[in-house]
């Protein structure tokens, strides 16, 4: 008898295949699951692909927490020992009006069906226990080959849900995978279908698209697919592009690659962009930071203030940024970084706007005395004592006239 492909399958997806085969039903690993096991990586989760119809799921499961993820579209969630495991009828496919949603769901008891109207090969790969791997669609020797190829004409997938555009690019980046000549054609020529895609799934795709091992390598080959779901790099050189899109392969976050990759189109843009994309606020405002900071040129000083207004992490992100960018000051980053001073903020002076004013200063010439003093600290003009502090700030008084 032959090895099982996947020996220690999770004993709540042993259960579950269990279950299914006590009533009568078929039950397979089907996506990411099978895909990530067969490169040897353990899957975040398991979905399996049923025979039975959701009621009938449902009937089968009763007796355990289920929860109706989307059952009128095949989908129940079944919970068993703590894990959350989706069970979908399979599906057939029919017409894609909108080019994004099925006009309807129509199951089918043929897991091959179901598998056809999946997007990539690589996706399109099924496993049940005692029968092994359904490989209708060569996923297997893709995934030996490292390439990301359609499901059949990758014309009519990309037709039927424009956002695989997207997902071909997301996977060919995250696996570090090359796009068969076919599918990569396919993307190019029907770009335009993007505009049926939501911006927070556009967001999404492309988030995980910036972080994957090949990015920077996806973003130079399929310019014409990015510049559509991102409309500003369109106004880019050639050089800038080839810049923006090295760049943003070498940061770490898709913050930063974000940044990287909008940085040519000015701070404004940026925003802007980041704001059509419905991107939460901590996201755009790390965007706009690196854009606006980048190159960074100041001096030690400069950098030790910046440190006091923003934070260590976001420094570390702009001298990450401006290492990516080969741009100016990631050394003088690194040693405002490194610095223990630790009087980085006009509350952190050991003279406060009370001393000041028993000194005579008054109103805005309190602020624009304590600015002074931040500066004389972090420049290293002045030791941060009250002595010290009081001496430049008379200084600073006879400098400035009355206050």
């Amino acid at each position: 008898m032959s090895r099982p492909l996947f020996p220690d399958l999770p004993a709540p997806v042993a259960e579950a295949f269990a279950v299914l085969e006590q009533n009568g039903c078929a039950g397979y690993l089907v996506g990411g699951s099978v895909r990530d096991r067969l490169r040897g990586r353990q899957p975040a989760d398991y979905d399996i692909a049923v025979s039975c119809e959701p009621q009938k799921t449902r009937e089968i499961f009763s007796d355990y927490r289920c929860i109706e993820t989307g059952l009128k579209h095949g989908t129940l969630t079944v919970v068993i020992g703590g894990m959350d495991l989706e069970l979908t009828t399979f599906r057939k496919d029919c017409a894609y009006s909108d080019h994004r949603h099925p006009d309807e769901v129509l199951f089918t008891d043929d897991i091959t069906a179901d598998l056809a109207r999946r997007d990539l090969t690589v996706n399109a790969m099924a496993y049940r226990p005692g029968e092994g791997l359904r490989d209708p669609f060569g996923g297997r020797a893709d995934l030996r080959a490292r390439l990301i190829r359609a499901v059949g004409d990758p014309a009519c997938r990309f037709r039927e849900d424009s956002l695989r555009i997207l997902r071909a690019l997301r996977f060919a980046a995250v696996l570090d995978f090359s796009v068969d000549e076919e599918t990569a054609a396919a993307a190019v020529s029907l770009k335009g279908l993007l505009s049926y895609v939501s911006a927070e799934r556009i967001f999404s795709e492309l988030k995980k698209l910036l972080t994957g091992r090949g990015a920077g390598r996806i973003l130079s080959a399929f310019r014409p697919v990015l510049e559509t779901a991102l409309p500003p790099l369109a106004g880019y050189t050639g050089a800038q592009y080839v810049a923006a899109a090295g760049a943003a392969g070498r940061m770490k976050d898709p913050a930063g690659a974000f940044a990287a990759l909008l940085y040519f189109a000015g701070p404004a843009d940026a925003e802007e962009t980041c704001r059509a994309l419905k991107t939460d606020h901590a996201f755009l405002k790390k965007v706009s930071f690196l854009c606006q900071n980048a190159p960074f040129t100041g001096d030690k000083g400069a950098a030790l203030r910046l440190k006091g207004e923003v934070g260590s992490a976001f420094l570390c992100d702009l001298r990450a940024f401006c290492r990516a960018m080969e741009a100016p000051g990631e050394a003088v980053l690194t040693a405002a970084l490194q610095s223990r001073l630790r009087c980085l903020r006009v509350r952190d002076l050991a003279l406060n706007g009370r001393d000041l004013a028993r000194m005579g200063f008054r109103g805005p010439g309190i602020g624009r005395a304590q600015t002074a003093l931040l500066r004389a600290v972090t420049d290293g003009d002045c030791k941060n004592t009250p002595a010290a502090l009081r001496r430049a700030a008379e200084a600073f008084e006879n400098k400035e006239g009355s206050p």
